[in-house]
């Protein structure tokens, strides 16, 4: 999967040192004030979290336990 963030990086840091008009300088503030903002939390993790926090009855205990080890399966 592609890392967008680090693609964004790449392309900043590369065409950063270009001189550049003023419609592609915006576009370079643009990319690094967005590179400066905070990851999204993981999917994976907040459901693992939800999983933890929801009370589960023992009859359904062994489907709570497939669906956790399908999430710790894929990736952040």
């Amino acid at each position: 999967m592609t890392d967008f963030r680090a693609l964004c990086a790449e392309l900043h840091a590369a065409f950063n040192t270009y001189a550049v008009d003023m419609k592609h300088h915006d576009l370079l503030e643009r990319a690094r004030a967005a590179l400066t903002e905070p990851k999204p939390p993981s999917l994976k993790e907040e459901a693992l979290k939800a999983l933890d926090d929801i009370s589960i009855a023992s009859f359904e205990q062994d489907a709570a336990n497939v669906i956790r080890r399908a999430l710790e399966q894929l990736t952040d």
